[in-house]
């Protein structure tokens, strides 16, 4: 079941000034405000030039020009990141939820569906299609007849109609079905419009919240001064509004700190040329990490990255960032991140300074944790800096491009905007579905984006008519390594058995091995690779066949766990360098693209901790069957 947003920025909104505030009491009139309309995390943000030219244009698609003119009064639009199939958004006016702002993936459009304060605007302004209802109460999934309602505006089949009841207040929203029905799909208590005199605008709103940013922004910079003293300090910079706040917070309380970008491979031509100027207008020194084509590399072997298989962000993003913060500071050193916890569920739980989990000796400081993403765009709106071009061409989020994150509708953004970076993603990955059997369907309609489909995503398979079981089947067919083992404490029995598919190196198996500790032999007569070690023995052939025995049962599976993430890392290695990056006694090289471990090796096994091909790999690939007795 997904998680709840149990946390929520406080957004205020001044009836009087009629502007979005951060704190309950206005900056510009002192008077009390009121909370703003949203659905939690309440993370707003402001429509900027594309969002609201498609804002516009979905309004007057959907109910007409003077409809636009009600939802849209003025440029102070909000939208506020709601769940749904795709890309939806409530949209604020006047603190108000005017209605949802959804991509309709099913049919590549973007909707507008009223909520009961814009159904209760465009009713009174007569914008809308709407009808009388004539039944005492209504309620979701109703279907009303013609004798059930009153009214001669009825839109064609697919379209939303306001339904009001005699007093001429809004009760719902219906769509307009064939044969006149209206079928219900919102009810609310009887809903009058609650109209503001006064038009918003966005200098008022800046100014309205100078003092509440004033008293953030030393609070900010205590964090970063204090956290830092003394110490070593970079700010990571991904070319978002996020980082872009940070590094102006981190220069205001340090000065001149350096730069750090990485260069995943797939970002953006945009954002590449803005982190660029960012450096050179501040002066500051940009440490460059690059992947180089590493993501483009690892896709024939990785396969498509996806939400809950992640291969990419640790072999184009933290492998190249430890190598560079590696090379460039000795001993530990701090980062400031822009890091938020209305983001994600993840961000929401971390903590305001942090020890990395991946890079070694770095420490991260996210001082804007607790702003919200309206804080963060009136700040820059009040530093007048130049932010990432992206933003303002529909995009609320910046990273790597085709991120499995993101929704078909930035997809389709991308299209429009670098056809040429899609069609080199489309082949790519087209290429990948083809060998492994899969139908194009499960690229073109985004569902590479899970390895193991939610239940939104598999009902617009299933609208789409796709095949989910086929898919699931070939997805599942993909294990390539299988193993079954036996359990039983009353034989004195813990062994192993099993078998890894395609050709083997076995000169590079035992140099894999040797990370896990204990003795590795290998016979090329015979063909053979054993492994020794406290808590077992595990034997290989060149055919793919192994065994593995062990003294007990939490042995085993420690010691197949190692040996099979072996097996893969030999087979697959990529050569992104995370071993070599982890290792703590410098045992690993590379040297004609080959990993090489030295006699120093302690067998700590934290270069296979740290690889890509070991950590996902393992989950795609390898088959687990327990035949254990009960023990009971």
């Amino acid at each position: 079941m997904p998680e709840i947003w149990r946390a929520s920025a406080k957004i205020y909104w001044c009836p009087n000034c009629n502007v979005p505030l951060i704190a309950p009491r206005c900056g510009l009139c002192s008077e009390k405000a009121t909370k703003a309309h949203g659905s939690p995390p309440k993370d707003f943000r402001p429509a900027l030039n594309y969002d609201l030219k498609i804002l516009k244009e979905t309004v007057e698609r959907e109910f007409g020009a003077k409809a636009c003119n009600v939802i849209v009064p003025s440029t102070m639009v909000l939208l506020n990141k709601v769940p749904y199939v795709d890309q939806a958004n409530e949209v604020i006016v006047d603190g108000w939820v005017m209605g949802n702002f959804y991509y309709s993936p099913d049919k590549g459009i973007w909707r507008f569906r009223p909520s009961y304060e814009g159904a209760a605007r465009l009713a009174l302004e007569r914008a809308a299609p709407y009808v009388e209802v004539l039944k005492d109460n209504i309620r979701l999934w109703d279907e009303l007849t013609r004798s059930e309602f009153r009214g001669d505006s009825i839109p064609p089949s697919g379209k939303y109609v306001i339904l009001v009841n005699p007093k001429f207040l809004t009760i719902g929203v219906a769509v307009s079905l064939d044969y006149g029905k209206l079928k219900v799909v919102k009810v609310w208590e009887p809903h009058k419009p609650h109209i503001r005199d006064r038009k918003s605008d966005w200098e008022a709103a800046i100014k309205a919240n100078v003092p509440h940013m004033e008293v953030e922004e030393k609070r900010a910079m205590a964090l970063i001064t204090k956290a830092t003293e003394g110490r070593k300090v970079f700010v990571s910079y991904s070319g978002g509004k996020d980082s872009l706040v940070a590094l102006l917070l981190t220069t205001k309380a340090l000065g001149g700190v350096p730069l750090l970008f990485n260069d995943t491979g797939i970002e953006a031509p945009a954002t590449l040329e803005h982190v660029w100027d960012v450096a050179n207008k501040f002066g500051l020194e940009l440490i460059y990490a690059s992947a180089g084509d590493i993501f483009w590399r690892s896709l024939p072997t990785y396969g498509p990255p996806a939400r809950d298989y992640r291969w990419c962000c640790k072999v184009c993003k933290l492998v190249p960032i430890a190598k560079a913060v590696k090379e460039k500071f000795q001993g530990e050193v701090y980062t400031v991140l822009g890091q938020r916890k209305y983001e994600s569920f993840a961000r929401l739980r971390a903590p305001v300074v942090e020890r990395s989990r991946w890079i070694p000796n770095l420490l991260s400081v996210s001082p804007i944790r607790d702003w919200s993403a309206l804080h963060v765009w009136l700040y820059l709106m009040r530093e007048k800096v130049e932010f990432n071009p992206l933003y303002k061409e529909g995009f609320d989020r910046i990273g790597c491009w085709l991120c499995p994150a993101c929704e078909l509708a930035e997809f389709e953004r991308v299209k429009e905007l670098y056809p040429g970076l899609w069609s080199k993603w489309e082949e790519g990955a087209l290429s990948w579905c083809k060998e492994k059997g899969l139908p194009q369907e499960w690229f073109k309609l985004g569902l590479w984006r899970w390895r193991k489909l939610p239940g939104d995503a598999k009902k617009f398979a299933l609208r789409m008519r796709v095949d989910i079981n086929e898919i699931e089947q070939k997805l599942v067919g993909l294990k390539e390594v299988d193993v079954s083992l036996f359990v039983r404490p009353c034989e004195n029995l813990y062994e192993a058995q099993g078998s890894i598919r395609g050709s083997l190196n076995l000169n590079r198996i035992a140099v894999m091995l040797k990370c896990i500790g204990g003795r590795v032999s290998i016979n090329e007569k015979l063909g053979l690779v054993m492994l020794r070690t406290d808590e077992g023995v595990a034997l290989l052939n060149r055919e793919g066949i192994f065994s593995v025995r062990a003294e007990d049962d939490h042995s085993l599976r420690r010691v197949v766990k190692a040996f099979v993430k072996s097996l893969l890392r030999a087979k697959y290695c990529n050569l992104c360098g995370s071993c070599r990056n982890w290792c703590p006694t410098g045992s690993i090289t590379i040297v004609d693209e080959e990993v090489k471990v030295s006699g120093s090796c302690l067998g700590c096994k934290s270069c296979i901790h740290a690889c890509p091909v070991a950590t996902y790999m393992y989950k795609l690939l390898v088959s687990i069957v327990s035949e254990d007795y009960d023990q009971s």
